[in-house]
């Protein structure tokens, strides 16, 4: 089984307001992703849920899944070990999304799963240079699980390149992060006027 994660549980303090909930091609960020998903072979999906639950929440229906994490403000791996404590035991692999990289496509996501193997951590580039989402296979989840709240899953992709599968994709969009209301605009003004 293929999983896909989606964090959406920190406090945007930066852009202001719930990041999930930002206005993007006609829906939020959290649709976008949730739809690029369900057009992959993903076959299970869980958003991880903390600052701003409340509002997220009725944007999260069924069949896709909602985990609340307690501890989100001890930082982003906190809420990234909720999911994968979520996931069901015969997961393969799950793809890690983060809320504020809304420009998701399914062709990508199908891409990494193509490569997918327990050991390896696969991450989509475009132009020599690596984005999101990151698909992580199963025992990688178990080493993400050992993690503290003080350090980050960037250790264990650095802890041995030879794991590392690199994926060229043609899709800018895995660059884009979105963080300040500056950042939000600038999406806008290249996006929607397609």
């Amino acid at each position: 089984m293929i999983s896909a994660i989606v964090l959406a549980a920190g406090k945007s303090e930066r852009m202001g307001r719930p990041k999930a909930l930002l206005p993007f091609r006609g829906r939020t960020f959290l649709e976008n992703i949730l739809d690029a998903i369900r057009q992959s072979p993903v076959q299970q999906t869980v958003v991880v849920v903390g600052h701003h639950r409340e509002e997220i929440e009725p944007f999260v229906t069924p069949p896709t899944g909602m985990v609340f994490n307690p501890d989100y403000e001890q930082g982003m791996i906190t809420s990234f070990q909720a999911g994968i404590r979520a996931l069901p035991t015969e997961t393969a692999g799950a793809l890690l999304f983060l809320v504020d990289h809304p420009v998701v496509h399914s062709n990508t996501i199908g891409l990494l799963i193509g490569r997918l193997a327990p050991n390896r951590i696969i991450l989509p580039t475009f132009e020599g240079r690596r984005g999101h989402p990151v698909l992580f296979g199963s025992s990688i989840l178990q080493e993400i699980l050992a993690l503290t709240a003080s350090q980050g899953a960037n250790i264990v992709v650095r802890k041995d390149p030879s794991r590392l599968v690199q994926v060229p994709v043609n899709s800018p969009g895995i660059l884009v992060d979105i963080d300040t209301p500056e950042d939000f605009q600038k999406l806008q003004n290249a996006y929607e006027s397609r």
